[in-house]
């Protein structure tokens, strides 16, 4: 449906999330449908008291900042189609093929963990713990952007081999250099997976309470709003000490793409998840695929839970799966009384007491390990 009057958005400057270049491409691409008009703030605090005095429609965010700005008086009009969320390593060579003790920049925590997951020679450090070695004033006073092209500058140098940032970050910057994307690696089994960390690829959408959204319902992807909804839900779900160190992703996806990804790496359970005694898929053509996973300090254990559900029961699943993750947590961080009873055809040692196989605080986790429910 167009609207004849004018209809104003307020945008900030790129700050790496993404956001100002898709909602841009939204008002090109929208351009015969409405009458848009695109207005850089400085900073969103001061776009959101303009939206809250009348004086613009919308507001565009990440889902981040909705979260943190979000209010009563406001509320979430549209939800442009999803950014691919992952992130991205910057270096000459994939991680896997890395050198050996290869120097990686990453501040995020949960990517650290999972990068040693996959090689546990690397030498991950954080940004600030890398600045702290140049005893420089200038370097500590660097925004987010600056870092990202001083550490580019580094790797050229040779001073670091690779350094971990956003997608959208890396677009937005001016530099080209090889990256390797953190993905899920569904159509490569054998890579190791990255669940990315949450909320990320989401561009919102904001307007004061009251707003008529359904003149503006074909700005919004019905898919993205469902999943904005599951991937937040299972997030304020969660404890705090597991938010900075957990991965989850939420999507829509065709069955017949479940089933050949199923049948490729000879997934007999998802296979029976989906298709009836008929042959025929159970339900809806379309599945909402949830994933969460966690990691101890060192990488070499991993806890994750993974469900496919029909559309319509997207909510119960995420229900479900919360349940399970949280469950597989506790399990995991119990410790195990010798037993007294011996279980025949089990090794002598079964019986021995153990301590907690997934230890999230510090790194006495012994051997490799990977538990996961579907």
């Amino acid at each position: 449906m167009s609207i004849e009057e004018r209809l104003t958005i307020l945008a900030t400057p790129s700050k790496g999330d993404g956001v100002r270049i898709h909602v841009e491409k939204m008002v090109e691409q929208k351009s015969k449908e409405f009458d848009l008009v695109l207005k850089q703030l400085p900073h969103l605090e001061t776009a959101i008291s303009e939206l809250k005095l009348g004086n613009a429609d919308l507001v565009a965010m990440s889902a981040w900042d909705w979260k943190e700005h979000g209010d009563d008086e406001l509320m979430i009009s549209a939800i442009l189609p999803r950014r691919e969320p992952t992130w991205v390593l910057v270096s000459e060579d994939k991680p896997e093929y890395l050198v050996s003790k290869a120097k990686i920049i990453c501040d995020n925590l949960l990517i650290v963990r999972q990068l040693a997951r996959l090689r546990d020679d690397l030498d991950i450090i954080s940004s600030a713990e890398f600045i702290s070695n140049f005893n420089d004033s200038k370097l500590d006073e660097m925004d987010d952007r600056d870092t990202i092209s001083w550490l580019e500058e580094c790797r050229q140098d040779d001073l670091i081999d690779g350094f971990v940032t956003t997608r959208s970050f890396h677009s937005s910057l001016k530099f080209k250099s090889r990256r390797h994307t953190l993905g899920l690696h569904r159509d490569h089994p054998e890579r190791t997976h990255f669940i990315p960390p949450p909320l990320h690829g989401f561009t919102i959408l904001v307007s004061r309470k009251g707003f008529p959204s359904k003149h503006i319902i074909s700005m919004n992807d019905d898919a993205a709003e469902i999943c904005h909804q599951l991937e937040s839900s299972l997030y304020e779900s969660l404890d705090d000490f597991l938010l900075p160190i957990v991965g989850i992703y939420v999507e829509q996806r065709k069955i017949g793409t479940i089933l050949r990804e199923a049948k490729r790496s000879k997934d007999d359970a998802t296979i029976d998840s989906v298709i009836g005694t008929n042959g025929k898929p159970i339900n809806s053509q379309i599945r909402m695929h949830m994933a969460i996973e966690t990691l101890s300090s060192n990488g070499k254990v991993t806890a994750m839970c993974e469900r496919i559900v029909p559309l319509e029961k997207g909510h119960m699943g995420m229900v479900n799966l919360l349940k399970e993750f949280n469950f597989l947590i506790e399990v995991m961080q119990k410790e195990h009384e010798e037993l007294n009873r011996v279980i025949h055809g089990m090794p002598e040692s079964y019986k021995d007491a153990r301590g907690a196989i997934l230890n999230l605080e510090n790194h006495s986790d012994s051997a490799p390990k990977d538990l996961e429910l579907s």
